[in-house]
């Protein structure tokens, strides 16, 4: 049985272990007099002689060929013996040193040269052609975009001229990859073999029938029935995804030939979510697949032809449903049209177009407690980052016990789940129909950002949000998925205070107006009776009517008792401010004394303007804004003179 190895500083010790100890031993002979080698017991040495060596690290560089280049980093431990203090003394001392190792790593190691050995620096790390100690390259978010048009420009050019379907096939075939569709494990969705293998594939396009077949390297297994691969891009996506094994990877998967040829393929799973793994090669397993993962969809949709695409798409639904269809049911027309031209699906096209720069795709396909919900729209820049409006009813849950202020707005039903979404609890934003759960308003559908919490994602798997699909890789494991999308909710998100205080203010609103119709609904039908009513409700005698209305308290009791009394409209109003009566008093009473201000005369606009905004305030202050209008006639009409208050 082959030896295994954990790393390649393992199997360089190992197996090259004669040749670089004999460039170590080479270089301190070339060296020795230069060299600081003193010791305490030994400050002069006259004798210098290589003992043993451990490789400390070796750093990668990327090339475009099978070719390896690495800087090797000796810790060497060496013997030195020298006139002490008081007799010839002995002692053990160490030096750090480089050595170039360069190699062609193809079915092993060939035509491998080391280079001589000298003094160790740390060198400047670059990411652009830097690799892992696995041979990973270091692939970050910010360039994923430059990743893919470097592997289409390799594979596929004329793709990153104008939008076209992907062609899968030729892109294989220019990677001199094969692909079957075969029996897979449950919940892995694709294997990529790097060793001669014998598998069971299906043997025709039902994917009924099954046959053994003899299969080489760069050979791709994928599995039609895994559901969740359905759900982000079907077939293309997991071809594309292993293709970017190969070309990313390939070198990883040459280097686990080398450390353990038991190895056969590696396979890509559906699970539940990342976590920092137990050993370093299972964490790079994961930083391969997180790059497999985030690069395929952006293969599939390039930039520039992408974006060039989905523009096209929405400029000509917009103008072929101007005024027809609200913007969310637009943009979901052009997702959809958008998939379907990509072949990829719906989630990924959603995904890869917010990626490109249509936020308002993160409102359309909302899949959430197993059901479709209509499509939403919202401000623009009303999303950062990673964050969401939708939200399953688990995590409504959730959250409300983890935020006291959420958990009190929900208990006094200032905010209710209705649509996939939190939403303020106001007839504005929700109907709610008996015997059918709520539903947003058209409204609110297209202003969520008004009446809808944010919620942030955390980097987990669902299968009830479909916009989210991270995988962990791993080397021929089974695994399994039940997993979920968490949305965390931030109380100190602007957006969120902002809808949370409008929801307070709408309840507080709501309340009121709850308080005005029970009132009314209690008032008599009279004028006489309305007014003997609010003057009740006040506690004031007819005393203090006079006092705060100019009318005498006389007077105020025929009003209050006798149905006929002819009252004048300005009498009326004075009433209304010396009770200070909310609007929808003021227009009640002065309907029942036989008025109507609800027209375009100058005067009732200003008398319906004190009563909408200036109504907590009094009689002299009314006269005064009367006054400042040109109208002559001050309040009341028919009642005591008045004398304004000293200021």
């Amino acid at each position: 049985m082959s030896k295994k190895y954990d790393t390649f500083s393992a199997y360089l010790e190992d197996v090259y272990y004669n040749q670089l100890f004999s460039k170590i031993k080479s270089y301190l002979y070339n060296n020795q007099g230069r060299m600081d080698l003193s010791t305490s017991a030994v400050p002069d040495p006259s004798y210098v002689e290589l003992s043993d060596f451990k490789i400390m690290g070796v750093n990668f560089h990327e090339s475009d060929t099978d070719k390896i280049e690495c800087k090797v980093t000796v810790r060497a431990e060496i013997e030195i013996s020298g006139r002490g203090r008081r007799d010839y003394e002995s002692d053990l001392t160490e030096c750090w040193l480089s050595i170039p190792f360069a190699a062609t790593l193809r079915n092993g190691l060939q035509q491998v040269r080391i280079g001589y050995a000298s003094e160790y620096s740390r060198e400047l790390f670059r990411a652009e052609d830097a690799l892992t100690k696995y041979l990973v390259p270091y692939i970050y978010a910010k360039d994923l975009d430059k990743h893919a048009e470097r592997f289409l420009e390799k594979y596929c050019p004329r793709a990153l001229e104008e939008p076209m379907p992907l062609p899968i096939e030729e892109i294989v075939d220019n990677m001199g990859l094969t692909v079957y569709h075969a029996p897979l494990p449950d919940g892995i969705f694709g294997r990529t073999y790097f060793n001669d293998a014998n598998v069971e594939v299906f043997a025709n396009k039902a994917c009924t029938e099954t046959a053994e077949r003899s299969i080489c390297p760069g050979t791709i297994l994928v599995n039609p029935d895994v559901f969740f691969m359905r759900n982000i891009g079907s077939t293309n996506n997991t071809v594309i995804h292993e293709c970017v094994h190969w070309d990313k990877h390939y070198k990883f998967f040459e280097l686990q030939k080398l450390l353990n040829p038991e190895i056969q393929a590696i396979s890509c799973a559906v699970v539940e979510e990342y976590k920092k793994k137990a050993n370093q090669l299972e964490d790079e397993l994961s930083w391969m697949e997180w790059q497999a993962n985030a690069l395929a969809p952006k293969i599939l949709i390039p930039a520039k032809t992408g974006k060039a695409k989905l523009s096209e798409i929405l400029n000509r639904l917009h103008r072929a449903y101007k005024g027809r269809l609200r913007d969310g049911y637009v943009m979901e027309l052009a997702i959809s049209e958008f998939a379907d031209y990509f072949k990829v699906s719906t989630t990924a096209a959603k995904i890869r177009a917010v990626e490109l720069g249509f936020e308002q795709a993160a409102g359309v396909f909302n899949y959430v407690d197993g059901k479709n919900y209509p499509p939403f729209s919202f401000k623009k820049g009303s999303l950062k980052k990673g964050q969401t409006f939708v939200i399953d009813r688990n995590n409504v849950i959730i959250q409300s016990l983890l935020n006291p202020d959420l958990s009190e707005d929900i208990a006094a039903r200032r905010f209710i789940h209705a649509g996939g979404l939190l939403v303020i609890n106001d007839p504005q934003y929700v109907s709610i129909v008996e015997d059918s759960e709520p539903a947003l308003t058209d409204y609110a559908l297209e202003h969520v950002d008004e009446c809808c919490l944010v919620f942030d994602r955390t980097t987990r798997v669902s299968t009830q949000y479909d916009d989210s699909f991270y995988r962990i890789c791993f080397l021929c494991r089974d695994a399994d998925s039940k997993s979920f999308v968490e949305a965390s909710f931030n109380p100190r998100e602007g957006k969120n205070e902002d809808v949370q205080k409008r929801a307070r203010e709408m309840a507080a609103i709501a309340a009121e107006a709850k308080r005005v119709a029970d009132i009314l609904a209690e008032v008599p039908s009279s004028f006489c009776g309305t007014l003997d009513y609010h003057i009740k409700r006040r506690g004031y005698t007819n005393e203090k009517m006079e006092e705060r209305t100019g009318i005498s308290s006389r007077m105020i009791q025929d009003y209050r008792k006798k149905k006929d009394s002819n009252i004048t409209l300005q009498s009326v109003l004075a009433l209304c401010i010396g009770l200070n009566l909310q609007p929808a008093f003021s227009y009640d009473l002065i309907l029942k004394a036989g008025f109507n201000i609800m027209t375009a005369k100058d005067e009732h606009l200003i008398y319906r303007y004190l009563i909408e905004h200036h109504h907590m305030e009094n009689i002299f202050m009314w006269n005064e804004k009367l006054q400042d209008a040109g109208i002559p006639q001050q309040l009341p009409k028919n009642g005591n003179k008045m004398t304004a208050p000293e200021k």
